[in-house]
């Protein structure tokens, strides 16, 4: 008999774990607030319907699923937590999706368990697409079963680690990476639009990041921030006052020139006369500086929104 999904949350990421689960013989049920709603409902329900799924109450979908997915937004992945938590059982497993931070994972865990049922962390990499599953790491005790099921029913799914929260961890730090990556694309390209040079610079990125020089390019150039943290914060300032000269708002080289200054200010610069080997050792250097120097109060992440 085909495992039961309950889908919490028939969103973009819903919509798609649905098709893919249908699509390899599971029973799908989706509940998604709107359907509480007179006004959005009959939609709601005709798209879980096109989805291939069932659209159902919440009771419904706790009341019939082995696997319940939770893909709400982060701000209400506790709230649904709770609410669900006093209708599990033991042999259920509430996994979820959400993007949010280790800590806010290991709480929804508690909330879980305490409450008598199993809990999955899952995070969700790179982009989704309509046509094929995202990757989905899976977390805790049961992730590893967990993965073997979703697998199964075509989900590119793979256990992570059988603590609650490091996937989380490594979701927000590749993150920071990949969307600084696009701010930084976008930023740059807007500026060199203004500058009749966006085909120029283009071609120059695609250049830099061209397949076989990726590698020796990133490590290059954490290996040379060691003794040029301070020239290249200088450099970021000439780019803000030109960025300012063409008339672009801009965030990102008065950001990365910060960047640079503390480096420089942790002492970067002396702790590697040579350039060194590897560039792990640059990271190594920084973060032990970084671990020294308590960081003021105002500087420290709340989990609350950016202002």
């Amino acid at each position: 008999m085909p495992h039961c999904f309950g889908i919490v949350g028939h969103g973009i990421v819903g919509s798609v774990l649905s098709r893919l689960l249908c699509n390899h013989g599971a029973r799908v049920l989706s509940y998604d607030c709107l359907l509480d709603s007179q006004e959005t409902a009959a939609l709601m329900q005709k798209k879980i319907e096109d989805d291939q799924s069932k659209a159902c109450s919440l009771g419904e979908v706790l009341g019939a699923g082995d696997y319940i997915l939770s893909v709400v937004t982060p701000q209400s992945c506790r709230e649904i937590a709770d609410r669900v938590s006093r209708s599990l059982h033991a042999h259920q497993v509430f996994v979820d999706l959400t993007s949010t931070s280790p800590a806010v994972k290991r709480g929804v865990g508690a909330i879980v368990t305490n409450g008598g049922a199993k809990f999955v962390e899952g995070v969700i990499l790179g982009a989704v697409s309509s046509f094929t599953s995202p990757v989905i790491l899976l977390g805790g005790p049961d992730g590893e079963s967990a993965a073997s099921i979703f697998q199964q029913y075509g989900l590119a799914a793979r256990f992570y680690s059988a603590e609650v929260g490091r996937a989380a961890a490594f979701k927000m730090l590749r993150s920071i990476f990949s969307k600084g990556i696009e701010a930084l694309l976008v930023e740059t390209l807007v500026a060199a639009r203004r500058a009749g040079l966006r085909d120029e610079v283009w071609e120059e990125i695609l250049a830099t990041l061209s397949t076989g020089k990726v590698e020796e390019t990133l490590e290059t150039w954490i290996r040379s921030h060691a003794h040029s943290a301070q020239r290249r914060c200088h450099e970021m300032q000439e780019a803000s006052r030109f960025l300012d000269e063409i008339g672009i708002r801009h965030v990102l080289p008065r950001a990365s020139g910060q960047v640079f200054a503390r480096s420089f200010e942790l002492g970067v610069s002396k702790a590697f006369p040579q350039e060194p080997e590897s560039f792990r050792e640059v990271i190594e250097y920084l973060e032990q500086q970084e671990r020294a120097v308590p960081r003021p109060v105002e500087q420290r992440g709340d989990g609350g929104p950016y202002p």
